[in-house]
C-alpha cells in the first residue's frame, strides 16, 4: 500500500482531493465558530472546541469514506447496464442509449461523421465486453480511507492555536488566519488544474469557504 501521502494523490482526482479538503476546513470553521458562542474564555473551553472539532471531522471523514464506496459501486453499477444495452440486438435503441451518454461531450469537439465513427467504434468495442458484477474493490477501500485522511488531516493545521494559546479569542483569530491562507492555497494549486490565474482563484476560493462558514453558522450549522 502506498504511504498515506501518496493515497490521495492516486485514488483520488484534483477536484475530488480539493473538496475533500474544502469540505474539511468548511466543516471545522464551523464547529469552531458556533461552539465559540457558547463558551467562555479559559482552558476546559478549549479543550471543549478541540475535541468537538475533532470528533465532527472524524464523523464527516468516516461518512465521506462511506458514500466514496457507494459511488464506487454505483458507478460499476451504471457502465455494466450499459454495456448490456449497447449489445443489445435493437442497434437504434443502443444508439440513443450512447447519444445520451456522450453526446453532450462529442457534440463540444467532433462534427456529426466524427460523432458517428465514434459511435461506432464504442459499439464495436462494447461488443466484446462483459459486464463487471458491482462490487466492493480494493480500490474502494482504499480511496475511502483517502478521502478520511484528507478531511481529518485539514482539520489539525486550523486546530494548532488551540493546543498552544490560553486566550480563546487570539486562539480563534489564529486559527481563522491559518484557514484563509489554507483556502487560498487551496484555490492556487487547483488553478494549475484548469489552466486558470492562480492568484484570483486563490482569491475566490477564500471568498467562497468564508461565505459557507457563515451562511452554514447563520442557518444554524
Amino acid at each position: 500500500m502506498k504511504s498515506p501521502r501518496k493515497l490521495p494523490e492516486r485514488y483520488l482526482a484534483p477536484e475530488e482531493r480539493l473538496s475533500e479538503i474544502l469540505f474539511g476546513l468548511i466543516m471545522v470553521l464551523s464547529i469552531i465558530s458556533a461552539t465559540k458562542i457558547g463558551l467562555v474564555e479559559g482552558e476546559t473551553s478549549i479543550h471543549t472546541m478541540i475535541i468537538a472539532a475533532l470528533g465532527c471531522n472524524i464523523a464527516w471523514g468516516i461518512v465521506d469514506g462511506v458514500m466514496f464506496v457507494l459511488e464506487g459501486i454505483f458507478v460499476r453499477a451504471r457502465y455494466a447496464d450499459l454495456v448490456m444495452k449497447l449489445k443489445s440486438d435493437d442497434m437504434n435503441s443502443a444508439i440513443s442509449v450512447l447519444r445520451r451518454e456522450i453526446g453532450d461531450t462529442a457534440d463540444l469537439i467532433l462534427d456529426e461523421a466524427g460523432k458517428e465513427r465514434v459511435y461506432s467504434e464504442v459499439m464495436r468495442s462494447a461488443s466484446h465486453l462483459q459486464p463487471e458484477e458491482p462490487r466492493v474493490s480494493k480500490d474502494d477501500v482504499i480511496g475511502s480511507v483517502a478521502c478520511f485522511i484528507l478531511v481529518f488531516v485539514s482539520t489539525f493545521p486550523v486546530l494548532i492555536p488551540f493546543f498552544f494559546m490560553r486566550n480563546l479569542w487570539l486562539a480563534t483569530r489564529t486559527s481563522n488566519l491559518i484557514a484563509i491562507v489554507m483556502l487560498f492555497y487551496l484555490g492556487y494549486e487547483q488553478a494549475k488544474f484548469t489552466n486558470q490565474n492562480r492568484l484570483h482563484l486563490g482569491l475566490v476560493m477564500v471568498i467562497l469557504g468564508c461565505t459557507i462558514v457563515i451562511v452554514t453558522i447563520l442557518l444554524g450549522g
